[in-house]
């Protein structure tokens, strides 16, 4: 029986004036279920009681025939839970990007969650507001060439202000941004929390040192699992619910995280 951990984090942030928000995030599932329909899964985020439910991408598995409606199944349940915002991983962007590969299924799965009321979020912000307090959520999808293999390709605050419009100045800024490999830019961008996946937590860790190994080949990534903070931003990098072509964990759970933001002057 596949298990995952609920991972916390606490982010303080002055952006928030009196309400404290509880966000759970998905990462990297790759159509692993927890339970049948993912019983298991949903129930662990019902306990929550989240105020949003966050998919940082790679909900879905992007191979050829390899099917969608264990995404499609999850994200009915999730729906009725709290608002769910979803940004595109490498494999959505890739089964979007070549149809002429993966068929048009993906085409259809976006509309069909569309039409459930999930907000897709691809390089567009969506502005709410919950408990009183001002929320904007964006959605980064990378140009593909930012998922390559090799040299690592420049990203700065001028190419994402292009890329999704600039972060919102007073609202709680929210960034779903697949890949950690930019954390610093996000941050600098102005994301207040910004939320990645992708890494799968470095598949083998070193108690006390952190991740090995990235799925695309990068030795002991900066930013592949735990909490980053820099002037008053935090990035929270998640280790995945799932994983695929190279089924590896070791000293590396499968999580779901939690994160509770909280006004500046207000104690958890």
């Amino acid at each position: 029986m596949k298990k995952f951990v609920k991972t916390r984090y606490t982010v303080t942030t002055e952006k928030l004036k009196k309400s404290s928000l509880t966000f759970v995030a998905v990462s990297d599932l790759h159509n692993v279920t927890f339970g049948d329909r993912n019983e298991r899964l949903i129930s662990a985020i019902a306990e929550e009681k989240p105020d949003a439910v966050l998919i940082a991408g790679d909900l879905v598995l992007g191979k050829k025939k390899a099917p969608l409606e264990p995404a499609l199944t999850f994200l009915k349940q999730a729906v009725k839970i709290a608002p769910v915002y979803y940004s595109l991983g490498n494999h959505e962007h890739r089964m979007k990007l070549y149809p002429e590969i993966y068929g048009r299924e993906y085409l259809i799965f976006e509309k069909k969650i569309r039409k459930l009321g999930v907000h897709l979020l691809e390089n567009r912000m969506e502005k709410a507001e919950i408990k009183g307090e001002a929320v904007a959520v964006t959605g980064l999808a990378l140009p593909y060439q930012y998922y390559y293999k090799g040299k690592k390709n420049s990203l700065t605050v001028r190419d994402m202000n292009h890329i999704t419009g600039k972060a919102a100045e007073t609202d709680f800024q929210i960034l779903l941004a697949h890949t950690p490999r930019y954390t610093r830019e996000y941050l600098a961008w102005g994301a207040d929390l910004s939320l990645s996946g992708h890494y799968h937590g470095g598949m083998v860790r070193i108690p006390g040192f952190g991740g090995v190994i990235s799925p695309d080949w990068r030795l002991f990534p900066k930013y592949c699992r735990g909490q980053f903070q820099k002037g008053g931003r935090t990035a929270v990098v998640s280790g995945g619910l799932g994983e695929h072509t190279i089924p590896l964990r070791i000293f590396n759970p499968r999580e779901l995280l939690v994160v509770t933001c909280v006004p500046k002057n207000k104690e958890v």
